[in-house]
């Protein structure tokens, strides 16, 4: 799968990525599809090596269509702005670079996380969560042209907006006292959004998710939590809190749910949403010596 709209798509044509990857060894055979609703039908008769060279949108576009699927392992070039699952891989770098390291991978186990509310059953492979990333997710509108200027814009809006969520919440059957929270967010990758590193020790390969919330009522000024991402300090904050866990049942009031970069919000509040880690549900390639 190949996104030409993807950040370092010119430095990275399809015609090259075919060759790097033949100098891996690799036999590639490329098919050209005229509408993205012909993309399913093809990868439910392809099995083997898929690679997929875009972003982190381009690459759950084709690994949802390929959860549980044995036969299939998946390669990702790195083309996107942020590239956090790929990151979460240590596959960084130069798209053609990475394609042509892929001759020495071997297969390794992909986590994935289901969720389950009132409006039904999604995966995610980076994070799912409420609170103030989903509250500017759904204010900047994630299928819109990509605005550094409007994210500014709707970030500065949620944060002086935005009213603390009290949720019970229960991590593996377990209740979680907690104050009301400004984010609450169940990763799988240590970045999720925009290259949000919020959790820094999650691990794509070990059955688990990590639930990180940030307190509400001892919320720090917005430059606080913005030093912190950058200088990648994040867990460290006083009102940051996480847990790992295997399933999480999560108070649902109506609000609005974000999952990767997709949007859901219960039809009908009052009910619980529940995330749950599907162990190793993709095969996804790594090279030994990036190995983590």
């Amino acid at each position: 799968m190949y996104n030409p709209r993807a950040g370092s798509s010119h430095r990275a044509p399809p015609g090259a990525l075919c060759q790097a990857l033949h100098d891996a060894a690799f036999a590639v055979t490329l098919h050209v599809t005229a509408h993205p609703e012909l993309l399913g039908p093809l990868l439910a008769q392809t099995s083997g090596t898929i690679f997929l060279a875009g972003g982190d949108g381009t690459l759950r576009a084709g690994a949802l269509h390929l959860l549980g699927r044995p036969d299939v392992t998946l390669g990702v070039l790195p083309m996107g702005t942020a590239n956090n699952v790929a990151r979460a891989l240590n596959v960084q770098g130069d798209p053609l670079a990475a394609a042509r390291r892929f001759g020495q991978a071997r297969p390794s186990p992909f986590d994935v996380g289901r969720i389950r509310g009132s409006w039904g059953e999604d995966y995610f492979l980076e994070a799912c969560g409420c609170g103030l990333f989903a509250d500017i997710l759904d204010d900047y509108g994630p299928h819109l042209a990509k605005s550094p200027v409007r994210a500014l814009g709707s970030a500065l809006e949620a944060f002086a907006m935005h009213q603390p969520l009290g949720l019970h919440v229960t991590v593996d059957g377990r209740p979680v006292p907690s104050p009301p929270v400004a984010v609450l967010e169940v990763m799988n990758t240590p970045s999720t959004g925009n290259g949000l590193h919020l959790a820094p020790h999650a691990r794509v390969d070990d059955g688990l998710l990590n639930l990180v919330r940030v307190d509400g009522l001892r919320r720090a000024p917005m430059l606080t939590y913005a030093h912190a991402l950058r200088r990648g300090t994040f867990h460290q904050l006083p009102s940051v809190h996480s847990a790992p866990g295997r399933r999480f049942v999560i108070a649902d009031q109506g609000q609005v749910w974000h999952l990767d970069t997709e949007l859901r919000r219960s039809a009908v509040p009052g009910g619980v949403v529940e995330v749950e880690v599907v162990p190793g549900a993709l095969r996804l390639l790594r090279a030994p010596d990036q190995a983590g």
